[in-house]
């Protein structure tokens, strides 16, 4: 929607916030009902970078590389997404800019956020 009502840095600032809501979620997940998390990993999770939300699980970690190594667009996509700057909800983002992140999130075949979703 904020695409189509060219509201470029609504769509940037949106589109990376639902990946990072996604990875954190993923995360989350780890922790069973009564378990008391451990309190750097809870502390860890407080960033808005993705890659860092990423590295806090090393084998989603490293299923992301395996991946790249053998899907290039993965990998395009994954150079785009993890760029996203939450800080930029602040500035005047670019229509190719705002486009080209949520192009790579969604990607049904080689899109971040539908690799996370395959994880779930």
């Amino acid at each position: 929607m904020l695409l189509e009502n060219k509201l470029w840095t609504g769509a940037y600032y949106m589109t990376g916030l639902a990946i990072e809501c996604a990875l954190k979620a993923y995360l989350a997940s780890a922790v069973k009902e009564h378990d008391f998390p451990d309190k750097d990993f809870v502390i860890d999770m407080y960033v808005h970078k993705l890659e860092k939300l990423f590295k806090l699980d090393a084998a989603l970690w490293a299923a992301l590389q395996a991946d790249i190594r053998t899907d290039a667009k993965l990998g395009v996509n994954w150079s785009t997404v993890k760029d996203w700057d939450d800080r930029k909800r602040y500035d005047v983002v670019e229509e190719l800019v705002a486009k080209g992140l949520y192009e790579a999130t969604i990607d049904a075949s080689s899109g971040v956020m539908e690799w996370i979703r395959r994880r779930w």
